[in-house]
């Protein structure tokens, strides 16, 4: 498995220190690390796309600060880590503000790149879950499977009903999303619609109950196929 990593730092020794140590440690543990510089915000803001599992960020740089940054990477993505690399101990505490993984103090060590990497790592492979990459207005952003209650098509686009109830468009064709999402939990239950069954409560008639109190239309042809993905779901869980 190929981790993604980027490291916004507006000094290019740091940049080099850094990335120096993860290569050590990529020698060293037989990992695959795909590394990506950046010495101004904006720039790793337009490579959010990208899907990153890792940031070190510093905390202060030209135009915006780590603050900033880390607030609009959480926007987009909320399974990432992040690490905060300062100077300075007086922004250790408003760091957890922004969900971040740990903080660092400059100068960083060898030693607590490993550890940042082992705990991170650990968390990766334990929470390796599936989820899609969604483009829309907003930019690129990363929903995961088990948070999608249901999709529905609106205005040749589709939106996606996740749990507290966020709401994102997505530019999809619902048939490419039925192919992509039919080994997970989801079955097409209309035309219009794509369920998640694990948050389905009940079946009765043509009437889908979600756990959410929210109904769904479900169409004859399709009920059968509905039946037999909770059944599968239910086998495998």
């Amino acid at each position: 498995m190929v981790i993604k990593i980027a490291i916004c730092d507006d000094e290019c020794t740091f940049l080099d220190r850094i990335e120096e140590m993860l290569r050590v440690y990529e020698k060293r543990e037989n990992q695959c690390f795909m590394i990506k510089r950046y010495t101004k915000p904006l720039q790793l803001m337009d490579s959010l796309k990208e899907d990153f599992q890792v940031f070190f960020l510093d905390m202060q740089m030209p135009n915006m600060d780590g603050f900033e940054l880390a607030n609009i990477i959480r926007k987009n993505d909320k399974k990432s880590s992040i690490i905060f690399v300062t100077s300075y101990r007086k922004y250790v505490y408003d760091c957890f503000k922004y969900d971040v993984s740990n903080y660092i103090l400059k100068p960083i060590s060898q030693a607590q790149v490993d550890f940042e990497m082992n705990r991170i790592i650990r968390t990766i492979n334990l929470g390796d879950l599936p989820y899609l990459s969604v483009k829309n207005e907003r930019g690129h952003l990363k929903l995961f499977l088990s948070e999608i209650m249901y999709i529905e098509t609106y205005n040749r686009n589709v939106l996606f009903h996740c749990v507290n109830n966020q709401q994102e468009i997505g530019h999809f064709k619902m048939q490419d999303l039925e192919e992509r999402l039919n080994e997970y939990s989801f079955v097409r239950s209309h035309n219009s619609t794509i369920v998640n069954v694990d948050y389905i409560q009940s079946v009765r008639e043509l009437t889908i109950m979600l756990i959410t109190g929210e109904k769904l239309y479900l169409s004859k042809s399709r009920k059968r196929d509905v039946i037999r993905k909770m059944a599968d779901r239910v086998g495998n869980v």
